[in-house]
């Protein structure tokens, strides 16, 4: 919260589009942790690289998902391949209220 109005980040920071947030190299994978210590849920979806669920389902992947729903007060830990695109990307939330509001990330695939 910032001046009684809910503040809408990804890491403290709003969205810059001339800012690239997150970098990844083609042809790997990582695992990436929504943490969401808001008083609202977000749904978490990243372009063009679909993701497994990892936690909280004790290290189990699950089927690969699109978007993903991170509960006020809860962490979701998620696997994604960076394969078939190299370029500029998003990361967001999916309440689009959210993301016009800041809550979005710019990711450089190489």
């Amino acid at each position: 919260m910032v001046g009684g109005m809910m503040n809408f980040t990804i890491n403290g920071r709003a969205v810059d589009p001339d800012r690239i947030d997150t970098r990844a190299a083609l042809n790997t994978f990582e695992e990436w942790e929504f943490v969401n210590s808001s008083m609202m849920d977000h749904r978490m979806h990243i372009h063009t690289n679909p993701f497994q669920v990892v936690e909280p389902d004790g290290g189990v992947a699950r089927s690969w998902k699109d978007m993903i729903l991170v509960p006020t007060g809860d962490r979701v830990r998620v696997r994604t391949v960076f394969r078939d695109f190299v370029g500029a990307a998003m990361y967001h939330c999916h309440i689009l209220d959210h993301e016009d509001l800041g809550m979005m990330g710019r990711l450089e695939i190489a």
